[in-house]
């Protein structure tokens, strides 16, 4: 039984092409329901984010293929005049699981080990639950990619480390400050990066956060999404800087929203007490003179950058042990995928021995007592079992290629006579 995987992604397609075929929610269950009521597919599950749309297939039909796939989700998105087949990746049995696998752990993604993309999938396992289009393959296969990624966030460090300038610079902060809690935190520039500056703060137990912006309501805003309720009026809050323990700026102007005198005066005040400043402006937003103050910790893009390619590096060095989970389930899957291809011969083959048995006790009915025909049967049962023990483990050994099961299968079906059987049950 076939596994197809097919889809775009970052590596495939550029975003103009992702955005033609990506589906939400509503999209999604519609697509899965077409799949399934065309008897197109047996089993359906799309997973489609910012960075990908992919769907992964058991075919209902022989003809159904990969390309058969692109074609049909090129067609549901009425996308012929941008999208081609060639901007499409192909994945058949058991790379199929790995690609599943790989995308789980997020070792698949635009940046190297990024935690959402878990969600992620099993949101679109989700969906096909809900549609009902997640039969018995999709199931396991799903429940082992989570598994998959759950032992590769706890047993390797690819998920460790900030590779976003917003992220990188609180880590610093938490270098410098282990507890984040007990300091007092000036967010200038409520935009994108100082946002996430912000949230990240946040979810490091930072608490005491105090954001100034040209646009006050903007403040505002952010300041109750955090739930802070703190802001500075712009125009003022050079006159608290004494106040902070840590600032960070995200401001799009060419101007330095910080000088060198302005730190001085504020460090005196300060009695020297250190202070952090996170400039994750471009152009900078804070004078560079700033850093050669006592006690002043001044660290910008190019500083974070640094922080970043190192943390890269630790991910990427991390990828042999990812690989190795990978592997190791992926034996997993593919035996448990074998069990399923010879189900019906042992299904056969203890159906004949069963139906042997009952003929044969049959006819001591009523020559023996009940209490002794009990006996005779708890007798057979065990012989039964010991005797079809050897050839069922043949059967669920594992393989070193899928043409050996065929083999086993028909060596079995062969010995036993069991085509003889499967006519006598239908």
């Amino acid at each position: 039984m076939n596994i197809i995987s097919v889809g775009v992604n970052h590596k495939t397609a550029p975003i103009e092409i992702r955005e033609r075929v990506s589906l939400s929610e509503v999209q999604a269950k519609e697509f899965l329901t077409n799949l399934i009521d065309d008897n197109i597919a047996l089993e359906a599950m799309v997973l489609s984010t910012c960075n990908r749309t992919e769907l992964y297939v058991v075919p209902g039909m022989p003809e159904v293929d990969g390309k058969y796939l692109k074609e049909y989700l090129i067609a549901f998105r009425n996308a012929h005049n941008e999208v081609r087949p060639e901007h499409f990746f192909n994945r058949f049995y058991c790379n199929t699981a790995r690609h599943l696998f790989e995308v789980a752990s997020a070792i698949d993604s635009l940046i190297l080990g990024e935690g959402q993309i878990l969600g992620q999938v099993k949101d679109g396992y989700r969906i096909a639950v809900e549609v009902q289009s997640a039969g018995i393959l999709l199931t396991r296969l799903c429940h082992t990619a989570f598994s998959v990624a759950k032992k590769v966030k706890t047993k390797t460090k690819i998920m460790e480390g900030a590779v976003s300038v917003s992220y990188a610079a609180v880590e610093l902060a938490q270098k410098i400050f282990s507890n984040l809690s007990m300091k007092k935190i000036l967010l200038i520039g409520a935009g994108e990066t100082g946002e996430l500056a912000a949230k990240h703060m946040f979810q490091k137990n930072a608490r005491n956060i105090v954001i100034t912006n040209r646009t006050l309501s903007k403040a505002e805003a952010l300041a109750e999404e955090l739930g802070t309720n703190q802001v500075l009026p712009y125009e003022s809050y050079k006159e608290h800087l004494h106040e902070f323990d840590i600032i960070i700026t995200a401001v799009s102007i060419k101007e330095y929203v910080l000088t060198e005198p302005e730190l001085q005066q504020s460090m005196q005040k300060r009695r020297l007490k250190p202070v952090i400043i996170l400039d994750l402006g471009l152009p900078r937003n804070v004078d560079p003179e700033i850093g050669k103050l006592k006690n002043m910790f001044l660290k910008d893009i190019d500083d974070l950058k640094h922080i970043i390619d190192k943390n890269l590096e630790m991910r990427r060095a991390e990828l042999p042990k990812v690989q190795k989970i990978i592997d190791e389930e992926l034996v997993g899957f593919g035996q448990w995928i074998n069990t399923l291809k010879v189900r019906p011969t042992i299904v056969d083959l203890q159906s004949k021995f069963i139906e042997i048995k009952e003929k044969e006790l049959e006819r001591f009915r009523y020559k023996v007592s009940e209490e002794e025909l009990k006996r005779m049967e708890r007798l057979t049962d065990r012989i039964l079992k010991k005797i079809l023990h050897h050839p069922i483990k043949m059967l669920k050994a594992p393989v070193d290629t899928a043409d050996t099961i065929p083999s086993r299968v028909n060596l079995v079906r062969n010995i036993f006579d069991l085509e003889e059987q499967n006519q006598r049950t239908k």
